[in-house]
């Protein structure tokens, strides 16, 4: 048995059936932002990544960006605010897909928390997805 989620293609037990360069695109998150010589920015991404932008204000931590590949374009950007969808990659709610009530930044060392409708979770666990991409389907095996 096969599904699709965020546009990859898995077999039950997380293996990866599609290598990630055959892939078109890949959602990626922000994980930070650094200003490099120029004064352009380095948009710093989960997976390693980092990409080069002369427009820094449009992009934020914690943001989504759909990367097409190769040439690792950005055709798509994914703002992590209230009503966005997001899939949750830690704590006891993980795995599972809801939409951002809302965003609590604190203000000390204590982590950020996004709040959902019936739970929270640090928004370390949160990664914005778009609507198009998320939905599972079965695929004919």
């Amino acid at each position: 048995m096969r599904w699709l989620a965020l546009e990859v293609d898995y077999e039950m037990f997380g293996k990866d059936l599609i290598p990630s360069a055959e892939l078109a695109a890949k959602i990626c998150k922000i994980i930070g932002k650094t200003t490099i010589k120029g004064g352009e920015t380095q948009i710093n991404l989960h997976d390693g990544r980092n990409i080069i932008e002369s427009d820094p204000s449009k992009y934020n931590v914690g943001d989504s960006l759909i990367i097409s590949l190769p040439d690792q374009k950005i055709s798509k950007h994914l703002q992590n605010k209230e009503g966005s969808l997001a899939f949750l990659t830690g704590g006891s709610h993980i795995g599972e897909i809801a939409v951002i009530g809302s965003l609590d930044i604190k203000r000390s060392s204590k982590p950020n928390e996004t709040l959902f409708e019936d739970f929270g979770t640090i928004s370390d666990y949160v990664f914005v997805i778009d609507k198009e991409s998320y939905i599972p389907k079965e695929a004919e095996s």
